[in-house]
C-alpha cells in the first residue's frame, strides 16, 4: 500500500495511477492524510461535535420523534473535502465521483462488515425540470458498486431506485435552519418508495454527500419506514458539516 500511496495525495486524484481503478483501501488511506475524522467529541448520533457540557446541540438527535437511527461521517466538511464535494456537484468534475464512490467502499468494508446493511441507497434526487444538474448521489453509489468486484454490499442500482424523488423542492444545502424544516416538510410530500418487498423488515443505510442538520435524512427515514415498512434505517455522509455557531441563531450551515 505505501507504494500505491506514493502515486499522488488527495485531492490531486486526477494526476494519480489509480484515479481510474485504485483500491478502495488505498483510496480511502489516502484520503484520510487531508481529513478530519469525527473523534471522542462527537455526537453519537449525527457526529456533530459536541458542546462542552457533553450535549448535542442538534434539535433533530434530541427529537422524541427522530426516525432516523444514526449518521454515520467518513469526515468534516473542511478542506480539501469540502472543494472536492463542491467541485463534483457544482462545478462540473463529475469524474470526482469514481474516488467518492471508493472512499464510501472503504468505510463500509472498515466500519460496517460486521454488522451489513440489507439495502444501500442514495438520498434521492430529482433531475427533471426545476431539479438539480444531475444526480449526484446516486453517481456516487454507481461508483462504488462499480468497485465492489467481490459484490460485498447491496448498493441499490436498480431502476427504478427503491426511494425515489417525484418532483423537485426547496434546496436545503446551505440553508437556514428554519428553511431546512420547510425543506423537510416538502421532502417528506415528495418521496415514494417504489418496491416495499426491498424494504419490508430490512436495514437500509441511505448514502448522501453532506448533512447539516440531519432533517432530510431524517424524513427519508420515516418515509422507509412509513411507506417501505423498514425494520432499521440509519445513513453514512462523506462530509459532516461543522456549524459555526449555535443553531436557530442565524446558523447557515
Amino acid at each position: 500500500m505505501d507504494a500505491q500511496l506514493a502515486l499522488a495525495e488527495f485531492p490531486d486524484c486526477h494526476s494519480c495511477g489509480n484515479f481510474r481503478a485504485g483500491p478502495a483501501a488505498v483510496c480511502l488511506a489516502c484520503a484520510r492524510r487531508e481529513l478530519t475524522s469525527p473523534g471522542a467529541d462527537a455526537c453519537p448520533v449525527c457526529c456533530q461535535r459536541l458542546r462542552p457540557d457533553g450535549v448535542c446541540a442538534n434539535d433533530v438527535c434530541r427529537s422524541p420523534d427522530r426516525r432516523i437511527g444514526r449518521i454515520h461521517a467518513l469526515a468534516y466538511q473542511t478542506g480539501a473535502l469540502r472543494r472536492t464535494i463542491n467541485s463534483y456537484k457544482y462545478r462540473g468534475t463529475r469524474s470526482w465521483s469514481l474516488v467518492l464512490g471508493r472512499l464510501l467502499l472503504g468505510w463500509l468494508d472498515e466500519n460496517l462488515a460486521d454488522d451489513r446493511p440489507d439495502l444501500i441507497v442514495a438520498n434521492p434526487g430529482y433531475s427533471g425540470p426545476g431539479g438539480q444538474q444531475f444526480a449526484h448521489a446516486e453517481a456516487v453509489l454507481a461508483a462504488a458498486d462499480g468497485a465492489d468486484h467481490e459484490d460485498r454490499w447491496p448498493f441499490d442500482t436498480a431502476a427504478p431506485p427503491a426511494i425515489v424523488k417525484t418532483r423537485p423542492t426547496l434546496k436545503s444545502a446551505d440553508a437556514q435552519i428554519w428553511s431546512k424544516r420547510v425543506s423537510g416538510n416538502e421532502l417528506r410530500a415528495a418521496l415514494r418508495v417504489t418496491d416495499r418487498s426491498r424494504t419490508t423488515g430490512r436495514f437500509v443505510l441511505v448514502y448522501d454527500d453532506i448533512c447539516t442538520t440531519g432533517t432530510q435524512l431524517d424524513v427519508l427515514a420515516g418515509c422507509l419506514f412509513d411507506q417501505g415498512q423498514a425494520a432499521r434505517v440509519e445513513a453514512v455522509v462523506l462530509a459532516r458539516a461543522t456549524w459555526r455557531r449555535s443553531p436557530g441563531r442565524g446558523q447557515t450551515n
